[in-house]
């Protein structure tokens, strides 16, 4: 059963350039040899994550578990998980976009992902928040 899965957290450090083109390399490679597919984005400014991953649950739930227990972040919040039918990212081991390079209206009231910062106004319908952000931030790469 395919499945998807919304993550937000914090880097523990400054990410560079090379850290990140690292972080890419080793997620593509490893993501093609599970069949996961999904996007990656990242903020300089807040040191912010946000990642989608599809896949099957098993290997989802799997891939998870080592996510979270990763050194190069913390803070890991599990925004949503659902199955799903088809992938969104189906031509992508790992989809990547900085948010520092987004134009500021496609993400207009979203500051930051981590539950503790966001307005109770913005807690309920997360799900659909997050995905309408990512598939808004994906269209052109």
């Amino acid at each position: 059963m395919l499945t998807e899965l919304v993550y937000c957290s914090v880097a523990t450090r400054d990410m560079s350039a090379e850290g990140l083109k690292s972080l890419l390399d080793q997620s593509r490679q490893k993501n093609a040899r599970l069949s996961v597919t999904g996007i990656l984005l990242y903020s300089d400014q807040t040191r912010e994550f946000i990642q989608l991953i599809e896949g099957e649950q098993d290997t989802i739930e799997q891939l998870m578990q080592v996510i979270t227990v990763d050194d190069r972040h913390t803070s890991v919040d599990v925004m949503y998980q659902g199955n799903i039918k088809t992938r969104s990212f189906d031509d992508w081991s790992m989809a990547f976009r900085k948010l520092d390079d987004v134009d500021p209206q496609l993400m207009e009231g979203a500051t930051t992902f981590q539950v503790d910062s966001l307005p109770a106004t913005m807690l309920n319908g997360r799900t659909s928040r997050a995905r309408t952000l990512l598939a808004t931030l994906s269209k052109g790469l």
